[in-house]
């Protein structure tokens, strides 16, 4: 008897309030019924399928990331090395212009050929511009 005036104390685990419906339960069950269970299984399905190709093109992202960056490193390398050599054949061209200019020069002064010294002075102020 003792166990029974226990249970009838506590209101919680009396039968009486597990009749009475309570306002969280009542709410939730509302809830629970103005949702279609194929609809939620159908959005539960697409966000998987959509993380599943979130994942994918990240992972294929990453890997084009690396490739991008391995070829650029040696495309960078690559360019510096053509720059150089360009830069060293500017220097070599502006050299050969130079002592080629000179030559004629020389020829010129001592061939004394009519219309040729017009001809390099003329090509020397369209260098200059």
């Amino acid at each position: 008897m003792n166990n029974e005036n226990q249970n009838n104390d506590n209101p919680i685990e009396s039968n009486d309030s597990k009749d009475i419906p309570t306002a969280s339960k009542t709410i939730t069950d509302q809830m629970i019924g103005l949702t279609n269970q194929n609809d939620v299984n159908n959005i539960l399905n697409l966000q998987t399928e959509i993380l599943k190709k979130q994942y994918e093109t990240n992972h294929m992202l990453s890997h084009f990331n690396e490739y991008s960056s391995q070829k650029y490193n040696q495309m960078s390398s690559d360019f510096e090395k053509h720059t150089k050599m360009l830069k060293e054949m500017k220097k070599d061209l502006d050299y050969i212009f130079k002592k080629t200019r000179n030559l004629q020069i020389l020829l010129n002064e001592k061939f004394q050929i009519p219309g040729v010294t017009d001809q390099y002075n003329e090509e020397d102020e369209e260098d200059e511009d």
